[in-house]
């Protein structure tokens, strides 16, 4: 790497000169283009010349001057460098070796070549045919630890690496068994007894007990400083193993939602010796569950999981999922995989040239699903500042024309934002009318605003709404800060607490438990309540946990949702849609109401195989 490093170098430097002419240079004028001394310089050089990518000839005698020639493509070797460092996954090293010494030409040409790689493929691996699903996100991923997860697509992988004690069947609003095969609770609901299913093996090979869901549950609930989704299990009391495989949770109260809690991934079981001899950091980078892929490769650019044979439900069909990490490229860069792929365009917005193949390929079957994602203006009320005057939040509403986003922005915009759910009736009191702009500047000035900056903080994946954003209010006279920071640093609510806005995008999966969550962590909603909304959000949420009728604690939903919207406490902006894409030799696709695909459903068929 070195070697290649030091000729990209001085190919970089004499960039004007062409290859194969001879001019002069001094071993002095070397050093420096290498930071280092002549005595090293002079090895650097006969290795290069021992490779044949360049020609040397030293002066002889004071005052003659050596002559250099460059003779290598270094648009082969750099090309041959960032290939080999991709198929060892050192992914972040070579895309910046191509950012610092590539041009277009060698850009796309790696394009092309990832391109050619991307989607399903099969190989010869110890004389067995391996299918391997290989797919871009322009994102990090931020934890593999189930209880810590916070973005989307970290949720998606912890599903495949963990199971918890029950599922929730999301079509059939059904609970079902999984690390347990039956539970039974006492006629008060406080009491809950479940019996494990037998001989569940982590991927390290010991078999799953009853001590491991005391250990993952009490991990999480009662460390709420360290686990935002503590909330779930607040009601918990007790949680004990009765033997190897049956375990007793004593409830506080009884709680409706308690089973649906349970199916979360924050409630993943996990193996207490290896979270204990690992410790908490390295477990959210090397995980060990039970789920149907096991993590072999963690690194900054690549995420490979492999099946696990010893899946208590069967091994998956799929033998391994790579993950290309590239948050620093351009969405869209890469061509659209072969179509044999499997891919998801909901955060990998690369879906521009699939519509022409969609429309010359009946092949190709393209799921489109609304809504997928809400963006949202969330103010924080604990900071001082000009948010904390409703008039002014209700101005900031009448000022962000979700329409007119959509237009200018286009896209996955597709519809301005009345809330969570749209295709729920709104039992709230109905939408404002526009105002004037006279009538929004009168806001502002009711409102007491005198030209104070305001500060908003998003992250990359919504950084075009965030600009249209900030030049909208601006151009009535609003002085803001944009701050586009990434993911992982917006994860930690104690971060944000310097703003007084947050934009981000919710994806909602369309249950209430990930309404619920919205309101009751503080990463999300919890900054923007004024105390009086604290009381009312504790009120009806705590309703919500004793109701047993779904359709009543639908409408104590929609009844935070109208609070929120009356007080202008969050501002709902617009939806954004999913697009799903798969040829029809794909089969057993599943995708979830997150916008993902399960790996553990995917098969192929064998005609569609790619060598």
């Amino acid at each position: 790497m070195l070697t290649v490093l030091h000729f990209l170098e001085l190919r970089s430097y004499f960039s004007d000169r062409e290859t194969r002419v001879a001019f002069p240079v001094t071993v002095e004028k070397l050093t420096g283009i290498w930071h280092c001394t002549p005595r090293y310089t002079k090895i650097i050089i006969r290795k290069l010349c021992e490779l044949g990518w360049i020609d040397w000839q030293a002066g002889r005698g004071r005052g003659h001057t050596s002559v250099l020639t460059l003779l290598a493509d270094s648009e082969e070797i750099l090309l041959h460098e960032v290939k080999d460092k991709m198929e060892r996954g050192e992914v972040n090293e070579a895309m910046e070796l191509m950012n610092r010494f590539g041009g277009n030409s060698a850009k796309n040409r790696l394009m092309d070549w990832l391109s050619d790689g991307m989607g399903f493929t099969t190989q010869m691996v110890s004389d067995k045919l391996e299918d391997t699903l290989r797919f871009p996100v322009y994102r990090n991923i931020v934890t593999l630890d189930p209880a810590l997860s916070y973005y989307t697509f970290d949720a998606h992988i912890g599903g495949q690496l963990f199971n918890t004690l029950v599922e929730y069947d999301p079509e059939r609003r059904t609970i079902k068994p999984s690390i347990a095969h039956s539970w039974e609770t006492s006629e008060d609901g406080r009491a809950w007894t479940f019996h494990l299913k037998k001989s569940i093996l982590f991927h390290h090979g010991r078999e799953l007990t009853a001590h491991d869901v005391v250990f993952s549950l009490d991990r999480v609930r009662l460390r709420p400083e360290r686990f935002e989704s503590s909330w779930m299990f607040q009601d918990i009391a007790q949680v004990e193993a009765l033997d190897h495989k049956t375990v007793h949770i004593q409830l506080k109260q009884a709680n409706s939602l308690f089973l649906r809690f349970l199916s979360t991934v924050p409630a993943s079981i996990l193996p207490e010796d290896v979270v204990v001899r690992r410790g908490e950091s390295e477990f959210s980078r090397n995980p060990v569950g039970t789920g149907p892929f096991q993590v072999t490769r963690m690194q900054d650019g690549i995420c490979v999981l492999e099946a696990f044979p010893a899946h208590f439900r069967g091994r998956p069909q799929l033998d391994r999922v790579e993950v290309l990490i590239l948050p620093d490229m351009e969405p869209g860069r890469l061509k659209e995989p072969d179509w044999t792929s499997v891919f998801t365009s909901y955060g990998d917005p690369s879906h521009g040239e699939l519509e022409a193949q969609l429309s010359e390929s009946c092949g190709w079957i393209d799921a489109e699903i609304l809504f997928a994602c809400c963006t949202l203006l969330v103010f924080h009320q604990w900071k001082v500042g000009p948010q904390n005057h409703p008039a002014f939040r209700r101005a900031l509403h009448h000022i962000i024309d979700r329409q007119q986003m959509i237009a200018d922005l286009g896209g996955d915009l597709v519809f301005p934002a009345r809330g969570f759910r749209p295709h729920h009736a709104n039992t709230g009191r109905a939408e404002e009318e526009a105002l004037s702009r006279a009538e929004i500047q009168a806001l502002l000035q009711e409102s007491g605003y005198r030209g104070e900056v305001f500060r908003i903080a998003s992250n990359p994946y919504h950084e075009e709404d965030a600009i249209w954003i900030r030049d909208r209010l601006e151009s009535f006279g609003i002085h803001i800060e944009m701050h586009v920071k990434p993911v992982e640093e917006l994860m930690d609510y104690e971060d944000w607490e310097q703003y007084d806005g947050r934009l981000f995008g919710n994806v909602f999966t369309g249950d209430e438990i990930c309404e619920l969550e919205m309101y009751l962590q503080k990463n999300y909603f919890l900054a923007a309540f004024d105390p009086q909304t604290v009381e009312q959000v504790k009120q009806r949420t705590e309703a919500i946990f004793r109701e047993r009728d779904a359709s009543r604690r639908q409408e104590l939903l929609d009844e935070l949702e109208s609070l929120m919207k009356q007080t202008h406490s969050i501002l709902y902006l617009v939806y954004k849609k999913s697009n799903t894409s798969f040829h029809q030799s794909v089969r057993g696709v599943s995708i979830n109401t997150s916008g993902w695909l399960d790996f553990d459903k995917i098969w192929f068929h064998p005609q569609a195989i790619r060598p």
